[in-house]
């Protein structure tokens, strides 16, 4: 308002003065001095990096987060933590408003609104992970010990962008392949952190947009884990081609459905040096879905009939879905009959529309143990210890047994201790609050067992450096 009434008493203050008896001097002053009064405030530049703390409930989350401003104006962010095992994930969104800083982070789960004053942006943010405050100061950007290239490759008529982490260091490296778990996934968070840290233990790292996911075309909708499969394989083919790869020891790494079809991608290329899979499920698909909803509804606290109830009917979802629909109306009046029930809701079964029932009779019968009996390279299978997806023991027994029985080595394995599926260690429901992270010795004790798989071991025991990382782990396995 203020400004309002100014800048009306000086345009009244010009107008009153004929400009034939004004100099031009004078003449421009009246016009700047509107200008002036009547523009906004510019906007604050806050490019760059900027680390700082989130705080909630007295805890503490180290953070970075990196502005850049485009040609445009408009500005675009990344956040990262390393506790949190997070690098270069983009911000959803980022508004400048004079000294008003707001951005949003985690697909609309964090909202922060600051401001910046005295070479701070301090503020308050809220979201899944509650209400809390935050302050970030500027950084010095540092020069990464490795370089990163952008790389793009197809196959099954889909574009994939990629970003490849390559050591600085001379010689051919070893190589990993990040593939991703289900749903849309691109290469940012976790597979980026994992890739910075490999490309520090001199092991090159190729992340790419799933199909479908990021910058990437196609759509993993519409095709089964035979196509993400030979994604990666042409993934595969990007790493082998480059002089400063070693293409006899290129390898994969995959968590949850990235696990899962880890062997399909080995048997199908072929020239798979190692695997690294966490959380993977020796079974059909349908199979895994069936003990993933089997532990919920023993954790849900219903009663054995209802839980037997809610069971039963999803098995007729399955049915359905693994028939590509058919069947749906018989499935919906059975829907019906137990709308009144405590679980109905909780089920969620799609509608006949969903693309879920063009998709999932190409990954139903799907079953990982057929390809474990034909990889013959070392395996690292990691899990978290309270994986509700995973028959833990009974997988990682299955699998040794498979691989050995094909006259591959011993399956070895690394259980990360109080982790669920995610790998991320959380507060329980009604425990005092903590940020969560990721679990201890991931992914560093996984990236020690790469060294000792392939020639990095043997040229670290004829007197080559070892590069240590200070996020790194140990872990006996």
């Amino acid at each position: 308002m203020k400004s309002a009434v100014l800048l009306s008493a000086t345009a009244l203050r010009c107008k009153k003065i004929n400009p034939k008896f004004l100099g031009i001097a004078t003449l421009l002053i009246c016009l700047l001095r509107v200008a002036a009064i009547g523009a906004a405030a510019p906007a604050t530049d806050i490019s760059g990096l900027w680390a700082g703390t989130l705080i909630r409930s007295g805890q503490a989350l180290s953070v970075r987060i990196a502005f850049s401003r485009e040609q445009s104006g408009r500005y675009t962010g990344s956040f990262g933590s390393d506790a949190q095992a997070i690098m270069d994930y983009p911000l959803d969104s980022v508004r400048i408003a004079g000294r008003r800083v707001a951005f949003v982070a985690g697909d609309g789960d964090l909202r922060f609104s600051g401001e910046v004053r005295d070479g701070t942006i301090a503020g308050t943010f809220d979201g899944d992970e509650g209400k809390g405050g935050f302050v970030l100061h500027p950084t010095a950007v540092r020069a990464l010990p490795y370089n990163v290239e952008d790389v793009a490759f197809a196959n099954g008529g889909a574009t994939l962008k990629g970003t490849l982490c390559v050591p600085s260091s001379r010689g051919r490296h070893p190589a990993v392949v990040l593939l991703h778990g289900s749903g849309p996934e691109s290469r940012w968070g976790t597979n980026r952190f994992i890739a910075d840290r490999l490309a520090r233990r001199r092991i090159t790292a190729l992340i790419y947009d799933k199909r479908g996911s990021g910058a990437s075309t196609g759509n993993w909708r519409t095709v089964g884990y035979e196509a993400l499969a030979d994604d990666a394989i042409a993934g595969m083919t990007v790493l082998a081609k480059r002089t400063g790869i070693d293409a006899n020891e290129i390898g994969l790494w995959g968590h949850s459905q990235g696990g899962f079809i880890a062997p399909l991608i080995a048997k199908r290329s072929g020239h798979v040096a190692f695997i690294v899979a966490a959380d993977s499920n020796a079974s059909t698909n349908r199979e895994q879905d069936l003990l993933r909803v089997t532990n919920e509804i023993r954790d849900n606290g219903w009663t054995v009939q209802e839980g037997t109830d809610a069971l039963a009917l999803y098995m007729h979802f399955l049915d359905v879905a693994s028939a590509g629909g058919q069947g749906y109306d018989q499935l919906e009046q059975d829907l019906q009959r137990n709308k009144d029930k405590p679980w109905a809701a909780w089920i969620g079964v799609p509608p006949m529309n969903s693309w879920l029932y063009k998709w999932y009779p190409r990954v139903a019968n799907y079953d990982s143990r057929v390809y474990w009996k034909a990889i013959r390279v070392p395996v690292l299978l990691v899990y978290g210890q309270h994986d509700e997806l995973s028959d833990i023991s009974g997988s990682i027994a299955t699998i040794d047994a498979l691989v050995r029985g094909g006259g591959g080595p011993a399956v070895r394995s690394i259980i990360l201790p109080h982790a669920p599926h995610t790998l991320h260690i959380a507060p329980m429901s009604g425990h005092p609050f903590f940020w969560w992270h990721m679990a201890s010795g991931y992914p560093a004790a996984e990236i020690d067992w790469i060294w000792k798989v392939t020639h990095l071991a043997k040229k670290e025991s004829h007197g080559l450096a070892r590069l240590s990382s200070p996020y790194e782990a140990r872990s006996s396995y």
